[in-house]
């Protein structure tokens, strides 16, 4: 038997050397193997892989990966090795191979040794997934971005009714929060108490439909409590209103909705849905909030711009009535004033002629007034609709 200067034992016989040089191989297998261990990593799910690798790696029949780390780890055994799976000091998940022929110590060594390189490769690919979430946010708040901003130039060259606006908005809503379905429910102006639901698939539903919504469905709740919700749940979860089949193929399963509103005014409600559960987050929230700002001011200026015009047109209206009663006036006046009937009225009926006289000046400047106020209306939405 030969030792070295510490008294350690290098080999007993040629056998010896045989199971060194084996410890060496095996040694040398290990560290050419660890980098597809660290490129499991890039996958989505790693653990698959690791267990094939680390299956390899301890020649075990069959091993399994346990994460999180389980209560209590199984007891050690010759056909058995447990070893944790470890993020710094931290246990997060266990190792457990199994195979007829018993485990030596190198072997055991080599597991705790996985364990480490495990635990190292799931915390790199928490933190590369992570970093994809990031990238495919940052991604989708780009697009989100550029379909406002297109949006808002469509509105500057161009400003129709509030319901085109609507129909408009509710077919790219759902592109923008990686939705599947959006609904825009809208009080307007003149009848606040018919609401009117516009659906994404461009349709526009029933009136019946829409006063459902309003009252029993998430729209209605986010339009009467003026705060954002998120449901993650819709089957097990009241404040659903579950729409008929026949209007969606599919059903809703995770739904989120914000109310629309604009100063004091509150103008509907925006809602999201999709045929996934747990699916919107806090952030894709605050994304629709954002969105909501933009279909606010979008509504809200149509419908300014459509009451401007109906005002326009009740002036002008009121105008051509009371030109035609002034031409009217003037003609009577005109007969009784002639000097064949003059000359037989008295001073008191002169004085009622001149009376009238005044009134239908007044009447023309009020006219007049009229259509200034109609002509400044007219430059008004005009302004609106071209740049």
């Amino acid at each position: 038997m030969t030792t070295d200067e510490d008294g350690l034992d290098l080999y007993e016989s040629p056998t010896d050397a045989t199971s060194l040089f084996n410890r060496s191989e095996r040694l040398r297998h290990a560290l050419m193997g660890f980098g597809a261990f660290f490129a499991a990593a890039r996958h989505d799910d790693p653990l698959p892989h690791l267990r094939d690798l680390a299956c390899d790696l301890l020649f075990a029949e069959e091993l399994h990966i346990t994460v999180p780390a389980p209560i209590r780890y199984a007891a050690q055994q010759p056909g058995r090795l447990c070893s944790p799976i470890m993020i710094g000091r931290r246990a997060v998940g266990a190792i457990e191979a199994v195979r007829l022929k018993p485990f030596d110590e190198d072997e055991r060594i080599l597991a705790d040794v996985l364990g480490q390189i495990i635990g190292a490769v799931l915390d790199q690919s928490t933190i590369e997934s992570q970093s994809r979430q990031y990238r495919t946010q940052v991604q989708a708040n780009a697009e989100t971005l550029d379909l406002l901003l297109d949006f808002s130039r469509q509105m500057a060259h161009s400003v129709p009714d509030p319901v085109r606006v609507g129909l408009h908005l509710a077919t790219q809503v759902p592109q923008m929060v990686r939705g599947e379905r959006a609904s825009l429910l809208l009080t307007p102006f003149t009848q606040p108490d018919t609401p009117v639901l516009l659906l994404s698939n461009g349709t526009i539903s029933t009136p019946e439909r829409a006063c459902s919504v309003r009252d029993q469905g998430l729209a209605g709740m986010v339009l009467r409590d003026h705060r954002p919700l998120i449901i993650d749940e819709t089957d097990t979860d009241r404040r659903w209103f579950s729409v008929t089949a026949q209007e969606y193929d599919q059903p809703t399963r995770c739904a989120m909705a914000v109310p629309l509103i604009w100063g004091r005014r509150v103008l509907g409600a925006l809602t999201v849905t999709t045929t996934q559960t747990h699916l919107f987050d806090t952030p894709q929230l605050h994304l629709l909030e954002l969105i909501a700002c933009h279909v606010s001011l979008a509504i809200y200026c149509t419908s300014l711009d459509a009451q401007l015009r109906h005002v326009g047109e009740v002036i002008a209206e009121t105008t051509a009535q009371v030109e035609a009663a002034i031409a009217v006036a003037r003609r009577s006046l005109h007969q009784v004033t002639k000097p064949a009937y003059g000359s037989q009225l008295g001073p008191v009926e002169l004085a009622e002629l001149d009376c009238v006289s005044a009134a239908l000046e007044r009447i023309e400047e009020v006219s007049r007034r009229l259509q200034e106020q109609q002509r400044s209306l007219i430059t008004l939405t005009e302004g609106g609709a071209t740049v």
